[in-house]
């Protein structure tokens, strides 16, 4: 077993400050936010998505649970609209969701990812047997919610088209 320390600095640089209350609300707590910036820098970057002791981050089993509940285990969801979901949800930034949520899932094998024609999906598997799998194409004929890019998107597109028409025409 390895040993554990205690490490303590003071900052008092405002940009480094700054950087590290980002991730310190990322992470979901300051140690958690150290922990990932040091395997980041120092160890492999696999080892990054999981805690010390093997176990998937807070913030990504809060995720799940948040897959779980708009999917249901073995349900897919496109990888926009998993991202802006969990992004409002978890109240973290949706750039940084596939590092702090998308990725140690995907690590410990919880969730899967597959690259359809046109979209990318999230196969949502279960924390218990920990195995989420491809079997089949995503149904054709489920409507995609507003905010993946669907009809409400190309309608927005419309609109903005026809209004620049219009101030164009001024």
């Amino acid at each position: 077993m390895s040993e554990s320390r205690v490490a303590k600095a003071t900052i008092r640089d405002d940009a480094r400050l700054d950087a590290l209350a980002e991730a310190e609300e990322e992470h979901g707590s300051l140690a958690d936010a150290i922990r990932f910036a040091v395997s980041e820098a120092y160890v492999d970057g696999d080892d990054a998505s999981e805690t010390e002791n093997g176990e998937i981050p807070l913030k990504a089993r809060e995720g799940h649970r948040k897959l779980v509940e708009w999917t249901g285990i073995g349900g897919r969801i496109e990888l926009e609209t998993a991202e802006s979901v969990l992004a409002n949800h978890l109240n973290i930034k949706t750039d940084a969701i596939r590092r702090i949520v998308v990725k140690p899932l995907k690590a410990a094998d919880v969730i899967r990812l597959h690259q359809g024609v046109h979209d990318v999906w999230v196969i949502v598997g279960s924390l218990d047997d920990a195995t989420a799998s491809v079997d089949a194409e995503p149904d054709a004929s489920a409507p995609k919610a507003a905010t993946d890019g669907g009809e409400a998107r190309e309608r927005l597109d419309e609109l903005a088209a026809a209004g620049a028409e219009v101030a164009g025409g001024e």
